[in-house]
This record gives C-alpha cells, structure tokens and sequence, in this order.
C-alpha cells in the first residue's frame, strides 16, 4: 500500500537539520557585560538536542527525566568547547577561562555587532566562528 500524500517528498535530506544547518547570533553590549561575555542562544533553542537544556545548578539534572548531554563545539580559535546549555538563562555553561566561551571571547576581542555563527555537524557536534561586523 503506498502513501497518496507522499510524505517522503517533505523530508528534509539531513536528518539532523531541523530545518536550518546553522544559526546567526548578534552580539550586544548586554551580552558582552551583563553576562559576564556570554551569548544567549534562547532565540534559536530549537537548534539544539531539547537534552542538552541543564538545569541551573548542574547537581539538580538528577531530577530530570532525561539524561543531560553535551555539545561540542570547534572553535575557529583551535580548540573545542564541551558544553551543555544552562536551562533559564539560555547560555553555554562552560564559561571557563582555559576552554570555555569566556576563552573564546576574550581571544577573539568580541565586540558589539559582531555576529556568532554555529554550523551543525551532527546533533551534538558544532562549528562556531566569528563574523565581524560593521559597528
């Protein structure tokens, strides 16, 4: 028996697109300064596995009804960033100095106007690079 409304003709080829392979973040003075150089990513939180949403405090992800996971994410600054996403606040956790946002911030001197781009590889795996702008 065939399918009459051929379903197979909406789906997406990449299974793991969700409809866009990458996403654009602008960077503001808020997100520079207010979040201690953190980016939110509460505006494209459907690109992202619904498991990789932790709790605030990470102990609390015991009380979840899945297993949080991580991200990676490949820098263009050489190094990766393994992270989940605080659930409230919308941020990458690992804010660390040594191989965090905050390292990736700071060494690429982003500023207001700039723009975060993150390139799907996989669900849980990432390429994020700096665009620069013009402000």
């Amino acid at each position: 028996m065939t399918n009459s409304f051929e379903f197979d003709k909406y789906l997406d080829k990449n299974a793991f697109s969700m409809g866009h392979r990458s996403i654009e973040i602008p960077i503001t003075r808020q997100n520079l300064f207010m979040m201690q150089r953190q980016f939110s990513v509460k505006d494209h939180i459907d690109f992202f596995p619904f498991d990789v949403l932790g709790a605030m405090n990470p102990s609390n992800n015991v009380d979840k009804n899945y297993r949080v996971r991580t991200i990676e994410l490949h820098t263009d600054s050489g190094f990766a960033i393994e992270t989940d996403i605080v659930e409230k606040t919308f941020v990458f956790r690992n804010r660390s100095m040594a191989k965090g946002s905050t390292r990736y911030m700071s060494e690429k001197n982003v500023k207001p106007g700039d723009i975060i781009v993150i390139e799907k590889i996989t669900p849980y795996e990432y390429n994020m690079k700096l665009k620069r702008g013009d402000l």
